[in-house]
């Protein structure tokens, strides 16, 4: 019963959507799983010029709107898919819905070092995309902890 219930809220808030957003929605979740096998195929500034690809056309509308919209349609997708869809993978999928209506961003991968314990330390990386030099879906304080492994110019 509990997992009907589950479910019925899953479904109400993809009904809640627009037309628009439940496109955008089915878009995000097949792009996540394109960009998954492509990352297991594929090297990797192969799959993040595709991702890019389309970013040189003007977009139309209010593109911080759109970057937030799209960027809740492949958060939906990603915590509703088949298995764990990581940031990476988040990020190349949204850059690729964004190249698609003519919105540049820059992807961001960045490694932190985190103390375990006395003797150990831990390295972790994240990935993100920033739009007109802003995170997307993150905060700024977060995205500040960590140390960008390439300068925007290199990963190209």
């Amino acid at each position: 019963m509990g997992s009907f219930r589950w479910m019925r809220c899953k479904w109400r808030s993809v009904l809640a959507l627009s037309g628009g957003e439940r496109w955008a929605l089915a878009q995000a979740w097949l792009l996540l799983l394109g960009v998954d096998l492509a990352l297991r195929l594929m090297p990797f500034r192969w799959v993040q010029a595709l991702a890019e690809r389309g970013q040189s056309g003007r977009a139309t509308g209010d593109p911080v709107a759109m970057v937030q919209r799209l960027w809740r349609c492949v958060d939906m997708a990603a915590r509703n898919h088949l298995y764990s869809m990581g940031c990476l993978r988040r990020a190349l999928a949204l850059q690729a819905l964004l190249a698609q209506r003519g919105i540049r961003t820059e992807l961001r991968i960045g490694v932190r070092k985190e103390v375990a314990t006395a003797c150990q330390a831990v390295s972790t990386a994240h990935a993100w995309l920033e739009h007109e030099g802003r995170p997307i879906g993150q905060p700024e304080a977060m995205t500040a902890q960590y140390a960008s492994l390439l300068a925007p110019e290199a990963a190209r």
